[in-house]
């Protein structure tokens, strides 16, 4: 068994050696500071470099962080040049393949303007989700409060924004020409904005849709792992979601517990401000930012078609011309005042195809059988079932079958408004974060509840003051 473990040590320093002579200037050192310049510098080197093990016995990388138990097979493919949607599809989306956009975001306002007071004199009054920084899916926290009151806690907070991005916003940043026309353009189901100090970790993960991750400050750095070694890194993909991730801890591999992930290959990028990456949907990834290094990402969610085909019939007359995000068509948004920040739901029409192949073979869709594709399609725990007080029968009698006839044809269900169809989901699956109102919610129906209670205690002391004279 040593001796296996001493050639496994050779062949992976032999890959390292062949790969840093050819790619040298693809390692570098950085460091991240704090604000003012001193405290909590974080020296980095990325991508880790791989050390062969001194030790027989002991595996290289072992309970160290993921990436150092073999070298990269090199860096993301780059371009310097947004592609147009067809070439996009064909030797990216369509591949399997991610990439690196340098410099897409140049002409986005959000690259000067997103300053903290900026965001927090403009876009405060905002409800966000915050999630911990070290990202635990097993057991995470999700909370609901202003992005004004984040911005003036964040650099002291455990926390991270990881919220749908506020309609508003959308105008400081642009459309980006990849997914301008075509299928990407009507399959565009979700936007997030993500904000931190820095310090943040994910886990080793992947996610159901087709991602362009862009950064508009600070860094960050991507881990890149086709979906091929998902079973070497022992992903899980829990059944209510179309996303899976890793129990390896990612800053401490332990090869006993995990011996074949030094099979595992990966690729890596470094983002800048104005860099944008494409991450394939089901393409596993790690990523990270530093202590003292305030990113603010911005993410598009998109799927290709409900068939995983391209139609590029919209492109034929495309200017390509620079346009605001606030003009695209977008399933899922949030806006000031909506009771739900309606993050995670599945592409709508994706949901809609997923109702009529659950009855494919049957004329008619009863309630019954509608209750059983619902159970069936979102598993839910009791807490959860409790939080949304899911009744299959009411949506059913309120949003399929209005006029009581006892069943919905095919052609009703391909009938159905996505406004009809977003309602059926919210009423199906749990939310992301809190409710606006709830008892864990601090955005800003809390502060409306707190000031609305402030305003009564004055009257009443008014009142009694009247009293007394």
């Amino acid at each position: 068994m040593s001796k296996l473990v001493v050639l496994q040590n050779y062949f992976l320093l032999w890959i390292y050696l062949l790969h840093i002579c050819c790619d040298v200037s693809r390692h570098f050192h950085v460091s991240a500071k704090t604000t003012d310049g001193s405290l909590g510098l974080e020296e980095v080197t990325f991508p880790p470099v791989f050390v062969p093990s001194s030790d027989p016995t002991v595996p290289a990388g072992h309970l160290q962080m993921f990436g150092l138990q073999r070298p990269p097979n090199g860096p993301v493919v780059e371009y310097n040049t947004v592609l147009k949607p067809q070439q996009f599809w064909e030797t990216h989306v369509s591949q399997n393949r991610p990439l690196v956009f340098r410099q897409a975001l140049v002409d986005s306002p959000a690259l000067k303007k997103w300053t903290d007071e900026y965001l927090k004199e403009k876009y405060g009054d905002l409800d966000v989700l915050t999630e911990l920084k070290t990202e635990n899916r097993t057991h995470g926290m999700t909370s609901r409060m202003l992005l004004g009151d984040f911005i003036d806690v964040y650099a002291d907070k455990n926390l991270y924004v990881v919220t749908v991005l506020p309609d508003p916003m959308r105008q400081d940043l642009p459309v980006l020409p990849c997914i301008m026309c075509g299928t990407f353009k009507d399959f565009l189901h979700e936007l997030n904005f993500w904000m931190s100090s820095g310090g943040t970790r994910s886990v080793i993960h992947f996610d159901a849709d087709h991602n362009v991750h862009c950064l508009i400050a600070g860094r960050k750095d991507f881990m890149m792992i086709n979906q091929e070694f998902s079973k070497y890194l022992n992903v899980t993909q829990p059944p209510q979601f179309g996303s899976g991730f890793s129990i390896a801890n990612p800053d401490a591999i332990d090869l006993n517990l995990f011996p074949d992930i030094s099979k595992v290959e990966w690729t890596y990028s470094t983002l800048g401000p104005g860099d944008c990456i494409y991450i394939p949907s089901g393409y596993i990834h790690q990523v990270r930012s530093y202590k003292g290094n305030r990113t603010i990402s911005a993410t598009m969610l998109f799927t290709a078609s409900i068939d995983n085909s391209f139609d590029n019939s919209s492109c034929e007359n495309e200017t390509y011309e620079y346009r605001p995000l606030s003009e695209a068509n977008v399933h899922w948004t949030y806006k000031k005042g909506d009771k739900t920040i309606d993050m995670g739901y599945q592409n709508v029409e994706t949901f809609r195809q997923s109702i009529l192949a659950s009855f494919e073979n049957e004329k008619f869709l009863t309630e019954e059988r509608f209750k059983e594709i619902i159970e069936d399609m979102f598993e839910m725990d009791e807490h959860d079932l409790q939080a949304i007080q899911r009744d299959t029968n009411k949506i059913y009698r309120e949003f399929l079958d209005p006029s009581g006839k006892g069943y919905v044809t095919r052609e009703e269900i391909k009938a159905l408004s996505q406004d009809t169809l977003k309602e059926i989901a919210r009423r199906t699956e749990p939310p992301h974060g809190p409710v606006a109102g709830a008892p864990d919610d601090r955005g800003g129906a809390y502060k409306a509840s707190l000031e609305k209670d402030a305003d009564q205690n004055e009257q009443e002391i008014e009142v009694e003051g009247k009293d007394e004279l």
